[in-house]
């Protein structure tokens, strides 16, 4: 691999992901034109005039690779992740315009920009892009001080959806219970969230389709902790569990009955019963000072809930502590009306 001088040297044995974006980069570089260096050559000289101004530029993969390699001398270390958020965003149809884009200094190097223009240089394709010239090099240090936005901000602008932060929790703690129950990659995709701006953007989608049931949600892990002073979830964490029984296809009417049999504490059946033994042991796990995650809690609860509703009278508590440990398959979508249970051999 022919790989550019300098601009990489801090990547100390990088992964073959980032050697793969290196290549990119380097071949986009390579491949830039006599064209594309002349319209870069003409923001630079647009650059040094000092004047304060800005366009919007299309920029191609070759201009930007250009910009990034031999203009890049006052940015922050490269990162390949961000490169490759910024490519991945415009290869998908995420691209979207904003006055965002790249800065230049008096001195005609970038002063903002780097991981859009290398984003540009690997996704292979020509963008167009807000440019402002005429920064100071002392005004480097106003760049990105600002709070990282999330998909709860965005939602909250012209209130496109009720109570988006709240929303945003629900979903990431549904939807990462859901990964950790699930049995193979294909089971677990529809609940993958990216990192970075794409996974804004996965959130924003999911609060979108699923708006509606988050709202039941929120009313029915409010209802749970009524007139409680301990119940076994906080009213948040309801709120997320009954997310994720809802997006499984469980009847509202059985959510509502469950979770208030669960957070009550109390064993209405007598004996072991599923419900009774989980919420026992999620409450004795969450006074640990190193207690299970959130994620094992929801597991060992759908255990219960499932087995309540396969008739199940009583467990051992080894079985909810199985499923908080993974290590028992944990199903979360709404029993069948005859459902086998593989251990108990009762037919609900």
């Amino acid at each position: 691999m022919n790989s550019v001088p300098g601009i990489f040297a801090h990547i100390e044995n990088p992964s073959a992901e980032v050697k793969a974006i290196i290549e990119k980069l380097t071949a986009a570089y390579t491949a830039a034109t006599e064209t594309d260096r002349a319209e870069v050559n003409k923001l630079i000289e647009r650059a040094k005039t000092g004047k304060r101004d800005s366009a919007v530029v299309k920029l191609t993969p070759g201009m930007a690779a250009i910009l990034f390699v031999e203009y890049n001398r006052n940015n922050r270390e490269w990162s390949p992740t961000k490169t490759a958020e910024y490519g991945e965003q415009i290869t998908s149809g995420e691209w979207e315009f904003t006055h965002q884009g790249l800065g230049f200094l008096e001195s005609g190097d970038m002063s903002d920009g780097q991981h859009r223009a290398a984003g540009v240089a690997l996704a292979g394709q020509t963008v167009e892009m807000t440019v402002g010239f005429g920064m100071k090099f002392g005004a480097i240090i106003a760049i990105d001080t600002g709070k990282v936005r999330q998909a709860s901000d965005f939602l909250g602008i012209g209130n496109q959806v009720a109570d988006p932060k709240r929303k945003q929790v629900m979903v990431k703690q549904a939807y990462a219970t859901l990964r950790r129950l699930a049995k193979s990659e294909e089971e677990a995709r529809p609940y993958f969230i990216r990192s970075g701006g794409a996974g804004n953007r996965d959130v924003v989608k999911a609060i979108k389709a699923h708006d509606l049931l988050l709202n039941e949600a929120m009313q029915i892990g409010n209802e749970s902790v009524r007139g409680r002073s301990k119940p076994t979830f906080k009213a948040n964490e309801a709120a997320s569990f009954a997310f994720l029984l809802l997006l499984k296809g469980w009847p509202k009417a059985r959510v509502i009955s469950d979770l208030d049999n669960f957070q009550s504490g109390e064993d209405r059946e007598g004996g072991s019963s599923p419900i009774f033994v989980a919420a026992d042991q999620i409450q004795k796990d969450a006074q640990k000072r190193e207690g299970a995650t959130l994620a094992a809690r929801f597991a060992a609860a759908i255990k219960a809930f499932v087995l309540h509703e396969q008739g199940i009278k009583a467990v051992r508590v080894s079985e909810i502590r199985n499923a908080m440990k993974s290590k028992a398959e944990v199903d979360a979508s709404f029993p069948g009306t005859a459902t086998i249970h593989p251990l108990h051999g009762t037919v609900s």
